[in-house]
């Protein structure tokens, strides 16, 4: 039975129901790992029982509501993490930046996950496509991320804060394709076709496109499915189905992705139970539970997606290595701020 709690000494005994046939052998009831993850218990448990039912491998989660890396460091070597799980391809690096993993070999991992969205210490579990949305009954059939800075947009493009996470990862990966001057112009084409200043989330990009507001903005997919399964309430359900994902890439390469990742951790004492763990969120019953949990997008080919993402259709995934987008974001940000983006 997998059990988690909070930093703040919280603790809660979870019952949960799902289970696969088989993985791999049967362990001993008494074997354990210890995950630590920012991901919310909830989204997390249905494949934390699966992985139990199908192992008897015991999974404590400890739900890290702050600073993954800060707390980690703070444990030292003394840490009982044997699994880190996270959101966000910066984060996701961070955990090698700051020597909190150790490699991983495994060839179940190498043939699972796309090389993009693994590191030398790190493997991706789902990614988040950031894409252009408009209205469902719009005509724009494909676009490029190029052409987002095309004056044919002028006064129709709706975006949040361009120092969002979300859309430092995208400008990096724009600067790692382009280059400083090149992305320094496209900026200022986007700001330019801005319908109003940065605002807001991704979501009421979304519910703008609907009113009339813009006529194309820039939102994950996540955004776009949860609306539509209703979490938000039945009016933000009519203003999503109104809504479409427009398949987008760079003209060099597919479309832009976050994702969520998890790494061994570096003084792992359970570190074989461990990695049978990370084999197992790639196997593609995991992979469909893990996703569907938040809408996303399992990162293997084989694994099914939740009918309401399979619904905004297929995304090429673009070829840069995520550690590479990471690395650049502070240089990302100071060409944001050079052409005065940030203060809108």
């Amino acid at each position: 039975m997998p059990t988690w709690r909070r930093r703040n000494g919280w603790a809660f005994g979870l019952a949960l129901a799902s289970s696969l046939l088989s993985f791999g052998v049967a362990a001993s009831r008494a074997e354990e790992i210890n995950l630590y993850s920012t991901r919310e218990p909830p989204l997390v448990e249905p494949v934390i029982a699966a992985f139990t039912a199908a192992t008897g491998i015991n999974v404590n989660l400890v739900h890290i509501a702050d600073n993954l890396v800060k707390h980690m460091k703070a444990e030292g070597d003394a840490s009982p993490a044997d699994v880190l799980m996270t959101i966000g391809l910066d984060k996701t690096s961070q955990f090698v930046t700051h020597g909190l993993t150790q490699p991983m070999a495994s060839a179940a991992l190498d043939k699972a996950i796309p090389s993009p969205l693994r590191g030398a210490q790190w493997i991706g579990l789902s990614v988040r496509p950031r894409v252009v949305v408009t209205r469902a009954d719009a005509t724009l059939g494909t676009i490029r991320y190029e052409d987002l800075a095309d004056p044919r947009w002028r006064g129709k493009l709706c975006m949040r804060s361009p120092l969002h996470q979300n859309n430092v990862a995208l400008i990096a990966a724009y600067l790692l394709h382009h280059g400083a001057d090149a992305t320094e112009s496209w900026l200022k084409g986007i700001k330019a076709n801005l319908a109003h200043p940065p605002e807001g989330k991704d979501n009421d990009v979304i519910r703008e496109i609907t009113q009339g507001t813009c006529e194309i903005g820039i939102a994950n997919t996540v955004a776009l499915a949860q609306l539509r399964d209703g979490r938000e309430g039945p009016e933000w359900v009519e203003w999503a189905r109104q809504v479409k994902a427009v398949p987008t890439a760079f003209k060099a390469g597919g479309a832009h992705v976050n994702l969520t990742g998890a790494a061994l951790a570096k003084n792992a004492p359970h570190r074989a139970a461990a990695q049978k763990f990370l084999e197992f969120l790639l196997t593609p019953a995991a992979q469909k539970l893990y996703a569907a949990a938040e809408l996303e997008y399992p990162v293997t080919a084989e694994a099914g997606r939740d009918p309401i993402v399979a619904a905004l259709g297929s995304f090429e995934i673009d070829a840069l290595p995520i550690d590479q987008i990471a690395a650049s974001q502070k240089a990302a940000i100071a060409l944001i701020r050079k052409v005065g983006f940030d203060g809108q």
